[in-house]
């Protein structure tokens, strides 16, 4: 028996392998601390597409000690200064929540402390995010999942088990929608590095929905990550391309997320059921070239069917050839003529046929 498909829910959306992937805006850190910013994103994220904004919710002390060096990414002296450049407050979070419900979008957030988790339970986000630094900080994931939203946990830097015990953890708090996202922390991913195949082995060792959260210079990742089975898709998103978002490097404006969603979802189609079968689009095509048994030559009623009596000629519609075997030795009860294909009715009775082909 084949195992059944593992999917999720967020906001009445099913999410998983057998269903276009869902695409997750990241708004992330690209409105730079303006409520404003973060308005303009979330409209831009329905203008392409999106199915859901993602922000980050943290205050930078509890996020970062005194004297944290910065990422290789990210050119900054102190990381609270660093930080505290795009706290959001809680009625930020309100109002990009409201924006994102007028467009239809769903909204998912990062919590970076179990104070965050209580914010966002408050505000009403429809699933929360586990940062890849985050996996293995089981406190956090178990206060997010007691709230019975639908986690998705990022996997940066991490092996297939520390993914499988993020996922245990997850569940032996409460969690019934689990997911996870491939991903490789650097920032941009260099061209070779991208190890998307990783999305086949999470959903084998861990048994849920897998995505791609793409860190990539460009989408080109998407339609390959959907080939491998990807249910989710996450990508950071800014308004132009200028470049002056601190996530520029690996973001995506409106036009290449919404070009990005297309070929993902041509992918998406032309992946089809996976059972090999006639298609509709080809079915018409099938009767032109397959092939019939056809006479040979002229032949009587009373002949002892030879193979060196038959020819296989296109279209179908008679015996077809792989019927060889079973009408050699059976003597026609009606005419044929040169090229006319072969039926059962050249056989009737169908007696000695039927003991050929049980034979």
């Amino acid at each position: 028996m084949p195992r059944e498909t593992p999917a999720i829910t967020i906001a009445g959306r099913r999410i998983a392998a057998d269903v276009p992937p869902f695409v997750i805006a990241e708004i992330g850190l690209n409105h730079h601390g303006s409520t404003g910013r973060a308005l303009a994103l979330v409209d831009a994220a329905a203008d392409a597409g999106a199915h859901a904004i993602k922000l980050q919710t943290f205050e930078a002390r509890e996020l970062v000690a005194p004297g944290c060096p910065a990422p290789a990414h990210v050119p900054a002296g102190s990381m609270i200064d660093f930080f505290q450049t795009f706290e959001l407050d809680e009625a930020a979070h309100r109002q990009v929540i409201e924006r994102a419900r007028s467009l239809g979008l769903r909204v998912l957030s990062t919590p970076f402390s179990e104070r965050a988790v209580d914010l966002l339970d408050r505000v009403g986000v429809d699933a929360y995010k586990i940062a890849s630094g985050d996996l293995t900080w089981d406190q956090l994931i178990a206060r997010a999942a007691a709230t019975g939203k639908p986690l998705v946990i990022s996997t940066g830097m991490s092996t297939a088990a520390e993914a499988r015990h993020a996922v245990d953890v997850a569940r032996a708090a409460g969690a019934r929608d689990v997911a996870l996202l491939h991903c490789v922390s650097a920032y941009p991913v260099p061209r070779g590095s991208e190890n998307l195949r990783a999305i086949q082995t999470l959903a084998d060792v861990c048994r849920v929905p897998v995505g791609l959260s793409d860190h990539g210079d460009d989408a080109f990742a998407f339609p390959i990550a959907v080939a491998l089975g990807a249910a989710l898709y996450e990508r950071h998103l800014v308004a132009d391309a200028s470049g002056e978002a601190i996530d520029a490097a690996v973001s995506s404006t409106p036009a290449e997320l919404a070009a990005a969603l297309t070929a993902a979802r041509r992918a998406w189609l032309a992946l089809g059921s996976g059972r090999k079968a006639c298609l509709e689009a080809e079915a018409v095509n099938r009767p032109a070239s397959r092939r019939s048994l056809c006479a040979a030559r002229d032949l009587a009623a009373g002949t002892l069917v030879a193979a060196s009596d038959l020819i296989a000629l296109r279209p179908a519609g008679g015996m077809p050839p792989s019927d060889l075997p079973f009408v050699c030795g059976v003597r026609l009860t009606r005419p044929i003529g040169r090229g006319e294909p072969l039926t059962a009715r050249h056989f009737e009775p169908l007696s000695l046929l039927e003991t050929n082909r049980v034979a």
